[in-house]
């Protein structure tokens, strides 16, 4: 996989909520989701030593299709950092003893390179008995995590698993976040009943990305397994209808895709 040499990122969908974001000098993973798991539909589109390429890893929560602990701890010995949200710090250093682990706190910048990283607070749940929350532990920290993410003149948000909830949308306004990156494969009684624990819908990533004020969607988590899709189709048609001048991108399956800097004239809040 390339980097862009003239400004902007490319981005590369890896499956399921994987993404690969590049510039020129700086590269980081997203959720990458390459081991052999039952019901896998997709093949594996990125391996360890690719992996440890990277500048950084970043994890949103601990289910398996995001944190992928084998291939984390497949990586060849490099200078990738592991960034989790820090009620996950502890497991991930006992299986990752020789990698920096970095602790991702609620609205705590992180720097990589030149990608400035803002965690932000996910309404998720690892269990249906503890879904849909935020799972603030003992020190107040929150186990399930989105990422705005500064990077090439652009401003990213990428979700993890995640539900809407009122300040959402407030935040990534402020941060005047340009392109989205959203679940749609919803959740129903029939998945809930499995202890599957969902997220936005179509309508409801679609309407979370109009009132962001981003001018690009990238939908995500729809493809992977059987027994839990997302109407991708269906996502493009409601953007469409209710938010026609939202660019919704489909990017294919390790297809690089190019956005070129912008400059924001929305105002700070």
């Amino acid at each position: 996989m390339t980097s862009p040499s003239h400004g902007g990122i490319e981005i590369v969908r890896l499956g399921q909520a994987g993404f690969e974001i590049s510039t020129a000098t700086t590269r980081i993973a997203i959720d990458p989701f390459s081991s052999d798991y039952p019901g896998r539909l997709l093949p594996a589109v990125i391996d360890a030593e690719e992996l440890a390429s990277m500048d950084a890893v970043l994890v949103s929560h601990e289910h398996a299709d995001h944190l992928d602990l084998p291939l984390l701890a497949a990586m060849p010995e490099s200078h990738t950092r592991v960034v989790v949200p820090a009620p996950l710090a502890e497991r991930v250093r006992h299986s990752l003893p020789d990698r920096e682990i970095v602790e991702a706190h609620d609205g705590d910048v992180v720097t990589i390179g030149d990608v400035s990283i803002t965690p932000v607070a996910a309404l998720h749940g690892v269990h249906m008995h503890d879904a849909y929350s935020f799972g603030v532990d003992s020190r107040g920290d929150h186990p399930y995590l989105g990422y705005i993410i500064e990077i090439g003149g652009r401003v990213l948000f990428h979700a993890g698993d995640a539900l809407d909830y009122p300040e959402l949308a407030r935040r990534l306004a402020s941060a005047n976040v340009d392109t989205v990156l959203l679940p749609i494969n919803g959740r129903d009684a029939v998945r809930e009943a499995l202890d599957i624990v969902g997220n936005m819908s179509a309508s409801e990533a679609a309407d979370l990305a109009a009132r962001s004020g981003a001018s690009i969607v990238i939908p995500m988590h729809y493809d992977m397994f059987a027994g839990n899709p997302g109407p991708v189709g269906h996502f493009v048609d409601v953007v469409r209808y209710t938010s026609p001048a939202l660019h919704v991108i489909v990017p294919g399956l390790a297809v690089p895709i190019h956005l070129p800097p912008v400059r924001s004239t929305r105002s700070q809040s």
